[in-house]
């Protein structure tokens, strides 16, 4: 929702000249209609001192007059809201070299480039300046607003000036408006092109709209329809029904059109805010809402798809779910781990999003199976928000749906997000609703996993006694289940138990009892692909019970090195910390710690600070 600034041998000296002539021609109407180029070179005359009386009837007469009077000329014309670029093309002179040329547009003109002009992107304001920016424009009357709201307000503005500017203008003398707007916005930000100080960035929006190709309408109402802040042209070409290029081209003719936002570094793009509501508010020509929907699960079963992928990269662990079980039977090669972490870094938040939009269809499948595939990622990389939300929203899909099954996984998930925000008693009733779903179904590996997490919720309240009695129930499931468990899993369950008994062991101070457990667990994960963070777990447990103190720091540091690798921002900072406590003169190590301790927000960034000023 920005605009191009264009600029044709523009010399500071010429624009700062008290000598210099300024004329300034107006390229659009109130109503955004294009003024035809007869009537901008009858401006720009005027402009250049020639009375009304003088100016030429014909288009070509003004051209050929125009061209005489600026020959020479030190001048700069200032062309504002250009529709097109034959409108300003009349309008550079031939024999001015001391003439500056400033175009304005809400498109990129991109033919005026080879007369010299070079684009200049208007960008949205940062939030401080946008903050300022409506501090400014709401006067005396933000006295009486609450900080708070005022931050708000210039948040769901999303640093647009014109629109700040506007909405300032609506609660001018009345900051009791101002709350009743805050909640309509946030129920839909469409509210915003509702109110009637907003309609000029309401029209501005329809004419950029009815200037476009149909085919590129088209791709406009449907780009709108995909989850999440930005997107890459894979997931547009996916919802536009088309290949990937020709999804690239129509998206590029967006941003030039300042519909959409493209982003270099990352190569996505994105919408404003205000730009993809009018986007969805458009109507669909030929199509009714059902179509609508089948476009928003075509594009969440796309990106579960393209989850379930990736997620394999990530972990070991069983899942349940029609597109899991058809991945697991593909036997095609899938991406590596680095590559599975760096998309689900791009992507986890168009798939997070994936899921309220995959059950507002009533895609309840898909919904519970998104939430699945995020699981891992989301619990590597401490996202517990995201985990929290997707997860209430799949739970309900998969009980409005009727499937145990998911419920059974789901709950399991969400006990140890629970876990992870140091909820036990949530986590320990989510454990003991997805037992017993996971006993209903006769499903073994769910058993197996809930008893293992109840003894985890048992360790972190101390109580190492019941923990381990619940490890040892968990084990017996394993011996007892026979071939109702993949013969690739019994290997890997039961490295998790060493894992997980090591720990309890080494909270208990039996240290030779817990190196012996996660020498056992490493021993597997070493051998195994796709283990990292599960290597780096044993390591640090042998870091913490080795009595050689070079062997442990060497065991912490390689954690840290493995958890780094995965992104893992708190196992790795912890890591880097217990190196420096063996090691206290290790100052890359502690440093280390407490630069990602400070990222986290992690209150042993003061304790760091503290051991390296002493």
């Amino acid at each position: 929702m920005g605009s191009y600034s264009l600029a044709a041998e523009v010399c500071e000296d010429q624009l700062l000249d008290h000598d210099c002539v300024y004329v300034e021609v107006q390229a659009s109407t109130p109503d955004g209609a294009l003024v035809p180029p007869g009537e901008l070179l009858g401006q720009a005359l005027r402009g250049l001192g020639l009375a009304e009386p003088d100016l030429p009837g014909s288009d070509a007469d003004r051209a050929h007059t125009y061209q005489r009077k600026s020959a020479g000329r030190r001048f700069v014309l200032l062309v504002k809201d250009v529709v097109a670029a034959e409108q300003v093309e009349p309008l550079i002179p031939d024999s001015a070299p001391n003439a500056v040329v400033l175009v304005t547009s809400r498109r990129a003109l991109r033919r005026l480039y080879p007369h010299g002009f070079l684009a200049v992107g208007l960008e949205g304001l940062p939030p401080p300046e946008a903050r300022e920016l409506l501090l400014t424009s709401l006067g005396t009357t933000a006295r009486e607003l609450d900080p708070a709201l005022i931050d708000e307000l210039g948040a769901l503005c999303d640093g647009h000036p014109l629109l700040i500017r506007l909405v300032a203008a609506h609660l001018l003398g009345r900051a009791r408006a101002a709350e009743p707007l805050v909640a309509r916005i946030r129920r839909s930000r469409a509210a915003l092109l509702e109110l009637d100080v907003t309609q000029p960035v309401a029209s501005s929006l329809k004419l950029a709209y009815d200037g476009l190709k149909d085919t590129v309408r088209q791709a406009y109402r449907r780009v709108a329809l995909i989850p999440g802040p930005g997107f890459a042209p894979a997931a547009a070409a996916m919802v536009c029904r088309t290949d990937v290029l020709t999804a690239s081209e129509l998206l590029d003719e967006l941003v030039d059109a300042c519909l959409l936002m493209f982003d270099d570094a990352s190569g996505r793009y994105a919408f404003h805010t205000v730009v993809r509501e009018h986007a969805k508010l458009q109507a669909f020509t030929g199509e009714e809402s059902d179509v609508r929907d089948a476009l928003v699960a075509g594009i969440t079963g796309w990106y579960l798809h393209e989850a379930v992928a990736r997620d394999a990269a990530l972990s070991g662990r069983w899942r349940v779910g029609q597109v899991f079980a058809e991945q697991a039977a593909s036997m095609l090669p899938g991406p590596s781990r680095d590559e599975a972490i760096a998309w689900f870094d791009a992507e986890w938040r168009n798939v997070a999003a994936c899921v309220e939009a995959a059950a507002r269809v009533e895609r309840h499948d898909i919904a519970g199976q998104l939430c699945v595939a995020l699981f891992k990622f989301l619990h590597m990389h401490g996202h517990t928000d995201a985990w929290l939300e997707t997860h209430r929203i799949g739970i309900g899909a998969a009980e409005q749906s009727g499937d145990d099954a998911a419920v059974m996984q789901l709950t399991n998930q969400r006990g140890a997000a629970w876990m992870a925000v140091g909820d036990l008693e949530r986590s320990r009733a989510d454990f003991e609703t997805s037992l017993a779903a996971a006993r209903r179904t006769s499903h073994v590996l769910g058993e197996q996993s809930n008893l293992e997490w109840l003894g985890k919720v048992a360790a972190r309240r101390g109580d190492l006694a019941e923990a381990l009695r619940w490890y040892d129930e968990s084990e017996r499931v394993v011996e007892q289940a026979g071939s109702g468990i993949p013969d690739d899993q019994v290997p890997r369950m039961r490295a998790l138990l060493d894992l997980q008994r090591a720990r309890a062991y080494c909270l208990g101070s039996d240290s030779p009892t817990a190196r012996a457990a996660a020498e056992r667990a490493l021993r597997y994960f070493d051998a195994a692909s796709g283990e990292r963070e599960n290597r780096a777990k044993c390591l640090m447990v042998l870091g913490d019970v080795l009595t050689d103190r070079q062997a442990a720091a060497d065991a912490h540091r390689v954690a840290a090195e493995l958890f780094a690798a995965d992104g893992v921002t708190q196992s790795e900072a912890e890591a880097w910390h217990r190196v420096g406590l063996h090691y206290p003169d290790d100052r890359a190590a502690l440093e280390r710690a407490q630069e990602l301790y400070a990222q986290l927000g992690d209150a042993r960034e003061d304790e760091i600070r503290r051991l390296l000023e002493s």
